[in-house]
């Protein structure tokens, strides 16, 4: 099972293939944004070729979990999350399951939960990376992945690698 983000459709990988890819609504309303490619997107529907699913809440749950360990939370769409949501649901019913996406925190929690993930058009992560926000004014260090300003002196918060594992070998 091929579960697309919206790089996918960017690239135009549903629109060149015969096969049957997944996704959700978020990413279609997404993606829909021009007149032609909604008519594309519609076609796909019609034809059996794109299927829409909504992710259960306890995938959606999950993920959002993970995200907030690893700290990709900050940096993840609501179409992000339902994209890794959908391919862990797959993947947990026991089916094979790739996402396709060019974005970073996608592809780094994707490794994390064990999915594969192809890129189109970058070459993709090369490590799993935890991050960590800490205030460039003070040095406090925030576990909340939802925190933009330091608590203590108002500084902006910015990231950095808490942990990074290489995902090949040089």
């Amino acid at each position: 099972m091929v579960v697309l983000d919206a790089t996918a459709f960017y690239a135009d990988v549903p629109f060149s293939s015969l096969e049957t890819y997944y996704s959700t609504d978020s990413v279609i309303e997404e993606v829909s944004h021009k007149k032609i490619r909604k008519t594309y997107i519609e076609g796909l529907i019609e034809a059996g070729r794109l299927r829409i699913y909504s992710p259960s809440e306890q995938y959606l749950k999950k993920v959002n979990n993970v995200a907030k360990e690893s700290g990709d939370s900050s940096t993840l769409s609501k179409p992000d999350i339902t994209v890794v949501a959908l391919a862990l649901e797959f993947q947990k019913k026991g089916n094979q399951v790739m996402i396709i996406s060019d974005d970073y925190s996608v592809e780094n929690l994707s490794k994390i939960l064990d999915i594969r993930i192809v890129s189109v058009m970058t070459q993709g992560i090369k490590k799993m990376v935890k991050w960590q926000k800490y205030c460039s004014g003070c040095g406090k260090v925030f576990h909340n992945g939802k925190s933009r300003e330091c608590d203590v002196c108002g500084s902006s918060l910015k990231r950095k690698f808490k942990t990074a594992n290489n995902l090949r070998q040089a």
